[in-house]
């Protein structure tokens, strides 16, 4: 299987792999980093509503690294491949900052930084994803994606807990702070990757973009995934995490954790590719989305190890190929533009109304909490508005892809 998986990947073309190479490279970074940046967080301020708030912070930065730079590469016909230099350079930094904050304030400005590197570098990855794939080959390319996430993903826990326990036990320095020296210098990685990486020089976005954008009715309907992936995302990103600390109880055990886990998720994904099909997609979305749902609430009701576990196993093997059609149909989103010029101003704006529904859902859960003081009981509300968004996401692309509508990209089924 593992053999046949490699021959497949290297027969895609060098820009792709390319791609694939330099989504990796952050990947693993953030597998090393992500998780512990929100417990970093807690256990600094031991506050969730801090939290929610911060990535509030991180998504704003998300959104103004990707629209802002994005408008002006469009106007100026800036070559975007230089985004990868870009967002890798700010969101090291902004790694590296974190370990300096002492105030809440320091705190949201690393927030802030970090997510404006993400959005630069998000807003060159999607650009080359939809300028260098096609819709019909996309889930093979998904798949082929996220099998190395997720081998990625377990190599980042298990180093974070080596880091962890080498920056405590041995070099005295502190939990996370090789962790954030480490993660940023990962990198590096992405020079050797440049190479074969096409130019691309936005189009000039015009009025008959965003007025096709509001009357477009796919466009319309994939408001209604663009909401429930706002939601499931500010969401998903915070409670989990703290979920596990809560139920493990140390960082150390959160990282050996996970590690032990996700070994699972990579091998589902690499017996599942070859069958994954344009036909198929949307079934398979509609069918693991439901079965996190489902399981992410129940885990909300138990909070304790062995349903930690219980949930871990589903998730872990379910999410993942979600997560394939998830990506698939988040391009095809991107791509619903006029039939005069490119996806790239779809994209920009999808962008902007994500960071509006991520605000949203997050100002939404502070106010479900509001009157709570238990933890178990904030985290558990948390994990039942989670499971509720991601209900949202299928219902959105099931009315997406199944609304006929006047557009450029070729209908999913």
């Amino acid at each position: 299987m593992l053999a046949g998986w490699w021959s497949g990947f290297k027969n895609q073309r060098p820009q792709v792999r390319s791609l694939i190479y330099l989504i990796w490279i952050n990947v693993l970074s953030t597998a090393l980093a992500g998780v512990f940046v929100q417990l970093y967080l807690y256990q600094r301020f031991t506050s969730v509503e801090l939290n929610i708030i911060a990535m509030m912070f991180s998504y704003t930065g998300i959104m103004v690294g990707f629209c802002v730079p994005g408008y002006l590469a469009s106007i100026f016909t800036w070559n975007v491949r230089h985004g990868f230099l870009a967002g890798f350079a700010v969101m090291g930094f902004a790694l590296f900052y974190m370990l300096q904050f002492t105030s809440v304030a320091t705190a949201y400005l690393a927030m802030f930084i970090w997510g404006a590197g993400q959005g630069i570098y998000w807003l060159t990855v999607n650009t080359f994803e939809l300028s260098e794939t096609e819709d019909h080959e996309r889930d093979l390319y998904s798949s082929y994606l996220n099998a190395g996430n997720q081998v990625l993903g377990l190599l980042g826990p298990a180093c974070a807990a080596l880091l962890i326990w080498i920056s405590q036990s041995i070099l005295h320095f502190g939990t996370y702070t090789l962790i954030f020296t480490i993660a940023p210098a990962v990198y590096l990685l992405g020079f050797f990757c440049f190479r074969t990486i096409t130019d691309y020089r936005p189009p000039h976005i015009t009025l008959a973009d965003v007025k096709h954008f509001f009357v477009d009715r796919k466009n319309q309907a994939a408001q209604l995934y663009t909401f429930g992936t706002g939601f499931q995302q500010i969401l998903g990103v915070t409670i989990p995490p703290l979920a596990i600390f809560f139920v493990l109880g140390t960082a150390l055990r959160v990282g050996v954790y996970n590690t032990l886990f996700a070994i699972f998720t990579a091998l589902c994904i690499l017996a599942i590719a070859r069958y994954r099909t344009q036909s198929n997609r949307l079934f398979i979305y509609g069918v693991t989305l439901t079965g996190v749902a489902l399981v992410t609430a129940w885990f909300g009701t138990q909070l304790t190890l062995i349903a930690l576990i219980i949930y871990t196993i589903i998730e872990g093997v379910l999410s993942p190929l979600m997560g394939i059609s998830s990506h698939v149909i988040d391009l095809y989103v991107m791509e619903i533009g006029r039939t005069e010029t490119d996806f790239y101003a779809t994209m920009l704006m999808r962008d902007f109304f994500l960071w509006i529904w991520r605000i949203v859902g997050g100002f939404v859960f502070l106010a479900v909490i509001g009157s709570v003081t238990d933890e178990r009981t904030m985290l558990s509300l948390g994990l039942y508005c989670l499971a509720g968004a991601l209900i949202l996401m299928y219902l959105g692309a099931y009315l997406t892809v199944k609304q006929p509508g006047t557009t450029a990209a070729t209908p999913v089924t």
